[in-house]
């Protein structure tokens, strides 16, 4: 009985499909795909920082996601429909962009890429339903406790949140209002649970569980 060929690694995937499309540096505001826009592209992150927003009826916008080295958007390229939000820069990044055409060629001849291609899909419909979650079954204080959970890193000996992470940038992830992240953030600040400046936020003692 004949073995089983080797499956790829997911960066050979991504390595093979960055020589099908055109590689190019982006800067920080950039758009690289709007909300609305048609899907005829995706994209491949080699370095830098990015992220996915959704901006609905009543202007409000909603941080999704966040992308980095490895990661890869674009994948309603396949049916060709319209994007379902936009996609910015936030850090300088490397970015190469495969045409519909080339993404299609590719799967009819690597069908490792679509099972690679599926897989995370999956992740990203698992990432969007625990953000989907926390929206609809937590308030506001609760959003951002657990979004600096998240990112919380130790430094020095103290928890600390890396910045730059602005207070609009906080809402548009919690989906609240700007004014309702500043109230809490001031309120957390003046009880010595946090210290905030433009490079981190400081976690100084455990947050309480409710405000």
């Amino acid at each position: 009985m004949d073995e089983a060929a080797p499956v790829p690694a997911p960066d050979e995937i991504l390595a093979e499909l960055a020589r099908l499309g055109e590689t190019r540096t982006w800067e920080p505001g950039s758009v690289v795909v709007a909300q609305g826009d048609v899907a005829d592209c995706m994209y491949i992150v080699h370095s830098g920082a990015l992220r996915a927003v959704v901006t609905g009826d009543g202007g409000r916008s909603t941080e999704l996601n966040t992308l980095g080295p490895g990661d890869l958007f674009g994948e309603l390229v396949l049916s060709g429909e319209r994007r379902s939000a936009s996609v910015e820069v936030t850090a300088r990044a490397r970015l190469t962009r495969v045409t519909r055409a080339e993404f299609e060629r590719a799967l009819r001849t690597r069908p490792d890429i679509a099972l690679d291609l599926i897989h995370r899909l999956v992740q990203r419909v698992r990432v969007l339903t625990r953000t989907v979650g926390r929206l609809t079954s937590v308030d506001v204080y609760g959003r951002m406790v657990g979004l600096f959970e998240a990112l919380a890193v130790q430094e020095a000996g103290c928890r600390v949140v890396p910045g730059p992470l602005s207070q609009a940038r906080i809402a548009e992830r919690v989906g609240a209002s700007r004014a309702m992240v500043n109230r809490l953030m001031h309120d957390l600040v003046q009880g010595g649970y946090i210290e905030v400046t433009r490079e981190r936020i400081a976690l100084l003692r455990d947050l309480p569980p409710r405000w």
